[in-house]
């Protein structure tokens, strides 16, 4: 955070001292009991509660509209009154955010951001500084850590921006402040805290809304959800990615290199044609490096350049790592997380990398998908049975519709299992595991077994 002299912010939070000091800095700000208070914190008191003990640091400023409620006030602790807490807040988060101007890129999706993220970041911090959302961890209480790591040396922000209910995503660009958004891929997720899908759409829509009238948005225009969207009352910069013939930025001639273990792919744009690898398998990893190349190149990268960084960048744990398993099997563990948009994209990667092994895919439970969770899981039987997989594994009793779908298309019902121990599964994988068996674990590691890959790995396939 850039320090800041406390008197600087009184007419900000519209504030009275009640007690303490005005004249000393503020060096961090923090939310009570959702951030770390250290030294020289502004603490703003948000919830209803009859006591605050302060914790044993120095130099504490507190914002309070119930001062009765502060304990442990020291002789170094300002207490500040304000009406209204919570405005007092959001007049400070947005004053701290007009401090800087510098592009920001805002990336949600259902799948696909927090890699386009990190490749965006990889790109621009060959040369410069960049404050980013770390892995995946993008829930809305760490939005204030995120935007403190903004100071003077900050050149670029890219804010991975998730959403698992309602008007969150304009919660986090009220922090942020994108000028570019990015909408990788639209599917079924965190239907649980939507009313519908339809209404899960809407709030991924509103980056529209959350990069301003004159804001530029990257679409993914092979994905049938996005193309479909009203861009009719949207006044900024409309830019698509993609393989389809109209997108700004287009891939073709994508092939699977096995040798470098990544894509080939041909980049085709308004400044010409460019050949390109990214490491990673999938086709969808194609479409992730365009929409960081297209990013890049608006903030003022060359595309040689961005296309010549994205050789060496490393994908973050457990998103298709390849690993040498047990009995010598291939083993990839796409464990970080699933949904139906990722799982199809993962099953290509298992079909496209077999090199005549025998396949193997072994499924988990979707979280979250309330009403919807039959009908999701019965599309990833689908699915299973389209790519031609040899044999299904379905983790989980609620994975039983997987099974029952992957049968109705034609797949071998002796070839699907559905398992709801560690033990079964593991027994199970014991006997089909051989070199000549490539293996696919596509669960959410948070419900599905989380130590079954360290069970099963004898070395990872880089070392």
């Amino acid at each position: 955070m850039k320090n800041l002299p406390l008197r600087q912010l009184m007419p900000v939070l519209e504030g009275k001292v009640l007690s303490g000091s005005m004249t000393k800095t503020i060096q961090n700000a923090a939310k009570y009991g959702e951030h770390l208070i250290t030294d020289s914190s502004l603490v703003f008191l948000l919830k209803r509660k009859s006591s605050f003990p302060l914790p044993a640091v120095h130099n504490l400023t507190v914002v309070t509209s119930n001062p009765k409620a502060v304990k442990s006030v020291r002789d170094d602790v300002t207490v500040v009154y304000v009406e209204n807490v919570r405005k007092a807040y959001g007049r400070f988060i947005s004053f701290y955010r007009n401090l800087f101007q510098l592009p920001v890129i805002g990336v949600t999706g259902t799948c696909g951001k927090t890699t386009t993220k990190e490749m965006i970041s990889w790109i621009l911090s060959e040369k410069d500084h960049v404050v980013r959302t770390k892995l995946s961890h993008n829930g809305l209480a760490r939005n204030l850590d995120y935007l403190l790591e903004i100071d003077e040396k900050t050149d670029y922000a890219v804010f991975e921006m998730g959403v698992s209910g309602p008007n969150q995503l304009l919660y986090s660009a009220h922090y942020f402040r994108p000028q570019i958004g990015i909408i990788t891929a639209i599917g079924t997720d965190h239907i649980e805290g939507f009313r519908s899908q339809e209404a899960y759409i809407a709030e991924k829509a509103k980056m529209l809304k959350a990069v301003g009238k004159n804001g530029t948005i990257l679409l993914n225009r092979d994905d049938d959800t996005i193309r479909s969207f009203d861009l009719s009352e949207f006044t900024g910069k409309v830019l698509y990615y993609g393989q389809d013939p109209k997108a700004h930025y287009r891939a073709h001639s994508i092939q699977f290199n096995l040798k470098k273990n990544g894509m080939d792919f041909t980049l085709a744009c308004h400044e010409g044609e460019f050949a390109c690898f990214v490491p990673g398998y999938g086709t969808h990893n194609v479409s992730n490096a365009l929409a960081a190349i297209g990013a890049s190149t608006l903030v003022g990268v060359k595309i040689q350049d961005a296309v010549r960084r994205l050789h060496t960048f490393h994908h973050i744990k457990s998103h298709l790592q390849f690993y040498e398993g047990k009995k010598g099997s291939l083993l990839i563990d796409d464990t970080w997380n699933t949904n139906p948009t990722s799982i199809k994209a993962a099953l290509e990667v298992l079909v496209e990398t077999a090199e005549g092994r025998k396949t193997v895919a072994v499924l988990g439970e979707i979280e979250e998908l309330g009403d919807y969770a039959e009908q999701e899981h019965r599309k990833v039987g689908a699915l299973a049975a389209e790519k031609n997989v040899d044999v299904l594994i379905a983790v989980g009793e609620n994975a039983y519709p997987i099974c029952l779908e992957a049968a109705k298309r034609g797949m071998n019902p002796k070839a699907i299992h559905n398992v709801t121990t560690q033990a079964a599964l593991l027994s199970l994988l014991g006997q089909l595991a051989s070199p000549q068996t490539s293996i696919l674990l596509k669960t959410s590691m948070r419900r599905s077994f989380s130590n079954t890959l360290q069970a099963l790995v004898t070395k990872s396939k880089t070392d």
